[in-house]
């Protein structure tokens, strides 16, 4: 009997999470149907209004405890990202109005696997502003997609890094490095421990132009993030950012002693797995098409023998990461 009875409370529980399961999904359906929608207007008033139906029910949706596990695929046009260690995700997206800037939208969604997930949202007042250089709360936030998230330990405390872009004015865009510490219910943005040459700065920010495309990522086999270097597209032009494009050279900060220590000049390296290309050629017997993948050779730039250097300058290799 009590073997029964077991087996109808098991059943009742994996019935219960099923139909948990299908109110997720059934959210899912609705919240595709909102986001539609708010890609699909055309007027500034419609779009606001449909956002914000949207953000509303996506936050009711977030709420619910399995909500966090749960992948959303069918919300294409909207990053989710998780924490490497599973403490928190970022839910984020923008949407573009007629004069072409951007709102940005985030929601910190912090794991509760008992109780409803905490939800703590970052509020962008502005569409167009200069980056703050303090440290900041989640309700004045400057508005980016994040895309990246690296934790750190800083002291005895962890601390997430996190990378970012923003299309900031008709001319540019901007990438940030932010770090993240959510302490209860609320969000601190920045913190020193970003060393430039003199410098101590709370975030690194690069401005570029609109009409480039730079490189930002993070390296975890050099526990590094590496950056295209930005100059100026006429000397003319320095210190006017939205005229800034990459120079073929790179810089990156490195983490060391509780500090992000920038390098510049160092040896920007592609995944290995990667580093090949596909090559077709005609069977002159059969006619038919072969593919063949060759793996790319790679010269090393501080080689001062190698083919094509010039002996002038040295960049930096990377260190493993220990």
């Amino acid at each position: 009997m009590k073997y029964f009875a077991v087996i109808i409370i098991s059943l009742f529980f994996s019935n219960l999470f099923s139909q948990k399961d299908t109110i997720i999904q059934y959210r899912e359906k609705v919240l595709s149907l909102y986001l539609d929608k708010v890609r699909n207007a055309v007027k500034d008033v419609d779009k606001k209004k449909l956002n914000q139906e949207f953000k509303d029910y996506l936050l009711e949706t977030l709420l619910i405890p399995n909500s966090y596990t749960y992948s959303f695929t069918k919300l294409k046009t909207i990053g989710i990202i998780d924490s490497p260690d599973n403490n928190f995700k970022i839910v984020n997206w923008n949407i573009q109005l007629e004069d072409d800037s951007n709102l940005f939208f985030c929601f910190i969604v912090k794991n509760n696997k008992k109780k409803k997930n905490k939800v703590i949202e970052l509020l962008c007042k502005t569409q167009v502003f200069e980056m703050p250089t303090n440290i900041i709360q989640e309700s004045n936030w400057y508005g980016a997609l994040y895309y990246k998230i690296i934790p750190i330990k800083k002291g005895n405390k962890e601390v997430y890094t996190i990378l970012g872009w923003r299309s900031n004015s008709n001319l540019s865009y901007m990438k940030v490095i932010d770090i993240i510490q959510i302490n209860g219910s609320h969000i601190k943005l920045g913190m020193p421990i970003f060393q430039n040459k003199k410098d101590k700065l709370n975030r690194a920010v690069f401005e570029y132009s609109k009409k480039a495309s730079m490189s930002l990522k993070y390296e975890e086999k050099y526990d590094r993030i590496v950056f295209d270097h930005l100059s100026p597209e006429s000397p003319s032009m320095n210190g006017l950012y939205e005229y800034y494009i990459p120079d073929m050279s790179y810089d990156a900060y490195i983490y060391e002693n509780n500090l992000w220590i920038l390098n510049e000049d160092v040896v920007a390296i592609n995944n290995p797995e990667k580093n090949t290309y596909k090559q077709y050629n005609i069977d002159k017997n059969t006619g038919k098409i072969n593919e063949q993948e060759i793996k790319k050779e790679w010269i090393d730039p501080s080689d001062q023998n190698a083919p094509g250097t010039q002996n002038k300058h040295t960049p930096a290799l990377p260190k493993i990461k220990k």
